[in-house]
């Protein structure tokens, strides 16, 4: 089974706050100090960017002209000036939009300046700065009867629940000459699985090894009676800026719509944000890798 990629999920979330520009850009009575809508986030595993761009306008006729703005981001830690460029989209619904790209990749703890200038000089801007891991600690297997393995992650100073969590399990391939094999299985929040706040900013998120081993081998294609070689595992939060956090810390629809109610643009409407991957890697003893349905590599 195959997953939606990051980008999608969290584009999911933007499409809700661009009913913000939508509804706006269409208002007569728009302030006269607001000149964009800006939707987009920069994303350390990508070396393209993209954010949305809406001129505030009093009419409801979309133009498929170019935007009367230059983009750019400054990095505040060196000066460096990247230009955007624009293209026009055409979205899953039909509808076409603005968004502007850029060929580059964010480093983490850095901090980007995104300005959307007019040709007569009016700008609208957004700051963000990249999410830096924290520490991690990773818990012994909890090991017990009937083939039960279970183990705990916890992550320092995170005090918002991730947008996602990703676990993968790396595998020796079928013969030596073979690549590794990576299977990923997704901890979503309708399952319970992607983690909980724990005291002292805390996050902890609990590794069903025996529990994943049906969409291990679901996800390489395998039975589920296989053993194949566990090489190690890994962890994988997907963590927003700290300024990414919604009222009441819930992603609320009807609230997000609300002009205003959710945004970091200067003289305009939006969000611009950062998103960064935080990942961990640890390896299992022989017998927890037997005993969570793997062979160990070398061991028959």
């Amino acid at each position: 089974m195959r997953y939606p990629s990051i980008r999608t999920l969290i584009l999911t979330i933007v499409a809700a706050l661009v009913v913000t520009g939508c509804e706006d850009s269409v208002n007569p009575f728009v302030e006269d100090d607001r000149f964009f809508s800006i939707y987009g986030y920069l994303d350390t595993a990508s070396d393209q960017q993209f954010v949305r761009v809406i001129p505030l306008r009093t009419d409801i006729v979309f133009s498929n002209a170019p935007v009367d703005a230059r983009v750019f981001t400054i990095e505040q830690e060196t000066g460096l000036t990247t230009e955007w460029q624009d293209s026009l989209v055409t979205f899953s619904d039909g509808s076409q939009g603005h968004v502007f790209h850029a060929g580059f990749r964010p480093i983490p703890g850095w901090t980007y300046d995104l300005v959307v200038e007019r040709s007569d000089g009016i700008q609208s801007r957004a700051t963000t700065t990249v999410p830096v891991r924290t520490d991690v600690e990773i818990s012994p297997p909890v090991l017990g009867s009937q083939g039960f393995a279970a183990q705990r992650v916890t992550w320092s100073d995170i005090d918002f629940k991730p947008f996602r969590v990703e676990v993968w399990y790396r595998f020796l391939g079928a013969r030596p000459s073979d690549p590794f094999q990576e299977a990923i299985v997704v901890y979503d929040d309708l399952a319970q699985r992607i983690g909980s706040a724990q005291p002292g900013g805390l996050w902890q998120v609990l590794v069903s090894l025996s529990g994943d081993k049906e969409d291990v081998t679901d996800y390489l294609g395998i039975s589920n009676d296989a053993r194949p070689q566990l090489l190690g595992i890994g962890m994988r939060l997907t963590m927003s800026n700290s300024t990414w956090r919604p009222p009441g810390g819930v992603f609320d629809r009807e609230v997000l719509v609300q002009p205003g109610t959710f945004s970091n643009v200067e003289n305009g409407f939006g969000f611009f944000g950062s998103v960064n991957q935080y990942t961990v890697e640890w390896v299992l003893s022989p017998s927890e890798a037997e005993l969570a349905g793997y062979s160990f590599p070398g061991k028959r």
